[in-house]
């Protein structure tokens, strides 16, 4: 029988990944959200789907707005490509750092994207977003008021990891549902539906990654928690993640699948 290790999501320092005290402890440690742990991909990565995707759709009289764009790493590759780049973010944090950097066209400010964006009518040709707010759900109009005519909608969506790994480490991390690649499936589909664009597509896909060492298995589990509770996931946890990385590890590392959703869309002319 596979060990069953501890789980920190019970304990009552845990922190609710991707909800705002989360982002605001992330940011205030380093200012970036940026994976910490160290791995390795096969080609492509999901972010370079994504911005080969958000490229085609430039020239040099593009605006381009990035929805949630963190510490601006990925906004800022696009500045040559386009007249103007703006990313937005609700943390403060992160739109600090970005703009301690400042590239070319790109700007970069704090604003919440589920409340009236300050940006006028037909302001951009496209519109992205990497794990962040959808502005075409259904109910919201910003989006549309602000994509101009026949413009351009993009967006990245991890969905969680796994191709073995979970059962690995059982505890540390839950399984995904039996059908949740068919779950994702209606539940991206259902938002393009009701996003009001012309015409939506959807891609549905695998990236792989391959963890570097034991502890990143942890760290990928920590990520944005309290040093206290870090350190009694490794107290509790290191020695059988050890035992179980080295057991079932490639050259490259623990192969472990990301699943994404590419959504893309466009707005009637």
């Amino acid at each position: 029988m596979s060990t069953r290790l501890f789980d920190p999501m019970q304990h009552p320092e845990w922190i609710s990944t991707q909800s705002a005290e989360w982002h605001d402890r992330i940011a205030l440690e380093s200012g970036v959200y940026s994976y910490p742990w160290k791995s390795e991909f096969d080609e492509p990565r999901a972010e370079i789907v994504l911005a080969s995707q958000i490229a085609a759709c430039l020239n040099e009289n593009a605006r381009v707005l990035d929805v949630g764009c963190g510490h601006g790493a990925f906004t800022k590759q696009f500045a040559g490509m386009a007249e103007e780049v703006v990313g937005i973010d609700v943390i403060e944090g992160y739109i600090a750092t970005a703009n301690a950097e400042t590239a070319g066209s790109v700007a970069f400010h704090s604003v919440d994207a589920l409340k009236p964006l300050p940006f006028h009518d037909n302001a951009f040709d496209v519109i992205y977003t990497k794990k962040g707010p959808w502005l075409f759900d259904n109910g919201l109009e910003e989006g549309h008021r602000i994509l101009k005519p026949g413009g351009m909608v993009l967006g990245l969506y991890h969905c969680g990891t796994d191709g073995g790994f979970r059962e690995l480490f059982k505890g540390l991390y839950h399984p995904l549902p039996d059908n949740h690649l068919d779950e994702l499936k209606v539940k991206f589909e259902l938002q393009l539906s009701e996003s009001n664009l012309e015409t939506s597509e959807l891609r549905l896909f695998e990236e792989v990654e391959y963890l570097s060492r034991p502890e990143d298995v942890l760290i990928k589990k920590c990520f944005g928690q309290k040093d206290t509770l870090k350190a009694l996931v490794w107290e509790k946890c290191l020695k059988d993640v050890e035992d179980i990385f080295n057991q079932n590890c490639t050259s490259r590392g623990l192969r472990v699948i990301n699943y994404h959703a590419l959504l893309a869309g466009r707005k009637g002319d």
